[in-house]
């Protein structure tokens, strides 16, 4: 199974016909005020494609968000799919949306969103907390 392209987006959605809507689509960077972040809503989309002996049979995909040391943050994130056998030998594609609600970010840095098919990890979708310049970190005493 490859992952055929993984990225965030401020909304997507997929329709019955296999058409993928994104908008505000390849967010990579976020920019935050104040830490911690609480990101309202973004969406994880994915597009695998899966070899006809990968078909008729149910697969699990597990989405955690590391922070900038590689700690899991937040829950982990677990779903079932599976693709239908083509005709031909043709490979079978299965595109996904997956929407983050309420993302907690506790300070600045590296952060990646882990894609594990079936118990192995297959992409890694990046995302940065930034704080934009002029604006300093609170003093521990103005917590």
């Amino acid at each position: 199974m490859d992952v055929e392209y993984a990225f965030l987006a401020d909304a997507a959605q997929t329709s019955s016909d296999g058409k993928l809507y994104v908008l505000g689509g390849g967010v990579d960077r976020i920019l935050a005020t104040k830490f911690p972040a609480v990101h309202p809503a973004m969406s994880l989309v994915l597009k695998m494609r899966l070899h006809p002996t990968e078909c008729d049979r149910e697969h699990t995909l597990e989405l955690e968000l590391s922070d900038p040391d590689g700690n899991p943050v937040g829950g982990k994130v677990s779903a079932k799919f599976e693709a239908e056998r083509q005709s031909h030998g043709r490979p079978a594609f299965v595109q996904l949306v997956l929407n983050v609600m309420q993302a907690r970010f506790d300070h600045a840095g590296d952060y990646a969103f882990q894609v594990v098919i079936d118990g192995q990890h297959h992409k890694s979708v990046s995302l940065y907390l930034e704080e934009p310049a002029g604006v300093a970190a609170p003093d521990a005493d103005e917590q």
